[in-house]
């Protein structure tokens, strides 16, 4: 069971806060997919979250960059940093550089 509210039901209340730090998980990471969920309504609220935030933490295993998954929640360059595990390849780490997205690798 899941006790989370999402979908446009949500922009009321999230347009009446602001956010020091968001932190936002992901199910892909795509160069033109952008940032990715499974569920639209989740991808919705997941965009206006990162509107509100000062700053965006996006919490995703590597294994997900490069994938795109159904539902567009933002881009790359709505990101401020990227917390991941070790061994991300050179290439997304350029990506990553180049969109201004710090990597912070645990």
């Amino acid at each position: 069971l899941s006790q989370t509210m999402v979908g446009p039901q949500t922009r009321h209340l999230l347009e009446t806060v602001q956010a020091d730090i968001a932190f936002m998980g992901t199910m892909g990471v795509g160069l033109d997919g952008g940032i990715t969920t499974t569920d639209p309504g989740e991808a919705f609220t997941k965009q206006l979250v990162m509107e509100r935030a000062a700053v965006v933490v996006l919490l995703t295993d590597r294994s997900k960059l490069g994938k795109v998954s159904f539902a567009r929640a933002g881009t790359l360059q709505d990101v401020d940093v990227l917390v991941t595990d070790r061994g991300v390849d050179r290439r997304w780490k350029g990506i990553l550089r180049a969109a201004g997205v710090a990597l912070v690798e645990a």
